[in-house]
């Protein structure tokens, strides 16, 4: 075996050992996200209803002040 070849093998098994490290770490962390379901969706749908209620704010503020054949033009 060439030291290329040699170097080569090296670098797949590090890649190959960082990938399970991702994968475990990925693992654990849905492992805490299914525990806590019921928290996260409760979350989820609170900042969903944010951002619904700061988007019909923002369109609203700045949607009335614009004369009608502008408001739809981009």
């Amino acid at each position: 075996m060439t030291k290329q070849q040699s170097r080569e093998l090296g670098m797949e098994k590090g890649v190959a050992v960082e990938i399970e490290q991702r994968m475990v770490r990925l693992d654990e962390d849905l492992e805490i996200m299914e525990r806590h379901a019921t928290d996260v969706a409760g979350v989820e749908e609170e900042e969903a209803d944010s951002m619904r209620r700061w988007d019909r704010e923002h369109k609203n503020a700045r949607l009335h002040s614009v004369p009608r054949h502008l408001k739809h033009v981009r």
